[in-house]
């Protein structure tokens, strides 16, 4: 048996670590070989997930067990009070959910457990591409630059897991088969909306289009997110604003191919614009980091950006040998 669990971590460790669709496939068909695999391949799966979510809790949290809670399953209506529920254990096929629900507790839905209920299919965006998805229930998945999910439609459930980057979700009404997004460990859960989710360094951010969301992170509760709001989400925490319009349509500006800024920092533009570059723009000037910028430009068409920079922003744009380009403050050169 620890022959198994060893082979699992390696496997998904490899695949986790590349995010390659041919290190996948080798894992799922090591999966599908025996029943053992795939419950020693959850089991490395949450396992891993677990001592990333450890790691970030105080020194003298870490002994402390977390509570348990399940999925959202009630509709995010104002009169219906949301309930996380947990599936009984018993049975093979008891089991693997309550794997799935242990695994969603500690911050992912076990993709292992989804499979051996049933398809699983996968997605995914190079760096640089935008596509979108419509899945059999007539749900559209938008994918920005660099990212991945996990969709498992089931009979009783619509399960997504957004493994990393930025996704939006037209959601088909469906009152019976919750649609339940987990990214990072944050659960969401709609029924006929649409909303926007992006994975950051430190943060999950979620913004709310259409309709209304609830959204539940570890032990919190359960907080409903109307059209119009915005959620940050961290460690059990959910902080939630209201957003302008404009704001809203300068997040989700991506699917129409374009990035745009109203006021926000040097730093923050460039970030933004290298999540579409295969080399990047470099500030080599603290002193401009903080410069404001404004403006519409398109996604793969960043020298306008840096010509905007150096026409209007006092700033010095310097080619790298490896196509980077480095700012720096026109003043004294």
């Amino acid at each position: 048996m620890q022959a198994i669990e060893a082979e699992a971590a390696r496997l998904y460790l490899k695949a986790r670590a590349s995010d390659a669709p041919e290190d996948w496939k080798a894992a799922y068909a090591w999966v599908a070989k025996d029943p053992a695999h795939g419950f020693a391949f959850a089991k490395a799966e949450a396992g891993w997930e677990l001592a990333e979510r450890l790691n970030e809790l105080p020194a003298n949290q870490r002994d402390s067990p977390a509570p348990p809670v399940g999925p959202l399953v009630d509709d995010p209506t104002p009169d219906e009070p949301m309930v996380p529920v947990r599936p009984p254990l018993f049975g093979r096929r008891g089991l693997l959910v309550g794997l799935a629900t242990a695994a969603a507790a500690i911050g992912v839905a076990s993709t292992v457990a989804l499979r051996l209920l049933g398809t699983v299919d996968h997605y995914r965006t190079v760096l640089g591409e935008t596509r979108t998805v419509q899945l059999a229930d007539g749900s559209l998945i938008h994918l920005n630059t660099n990212s991945s999910v996990e969709v498992a439609l089931r009979d009783d459930i619509r399960s997504i897991t957004l493994l990393k980057g930025e996704a939006q979700f037209d959601v088909a009404h469906d009152k019976k088969r919750p649609f339940i997004v987990n990214a990072d460990g944050t659960l969401v859960r709609a029924v006929g909306t649409m909303f926007n989710v992006r994975l950051r360094a430190d943060v999950t951010e979620l913004t709310v289009i259409e309709g209304v969301v609830a959204v539940r992170n570890g032990d919190s509760a359960v907080r409903r997110i109307e059209s119009g709001r915005s959620a940050a989400v961290r460690s059990g925490s959910i902080a939630v604003t209201h957003l302008e319009p404009a704001k809203i349509r300068q997040r989700i500006a991506w699917q129409e191919g374009m990035v745009e800024f109203e006021g926000d920092t040097l730093a923050q533009a460039v970030e933004e614009f290298n999540r579409y570059r295969p080399t990047p723009l470099v500030i080599g000037d603290p002193a401009i980091a903080s410069l404001r910028v404004g403006g519409a430009f398109r996604l793969d068409r960043s020298q306008d950006f840096v010509d905007a920079l150096e026409s209007g922003f006092g700033v010095r744009a310097v080619q790298g040998s490896d196509n980077s380009i480095i700012l720096v403050s026109a003043e004294g050169s």
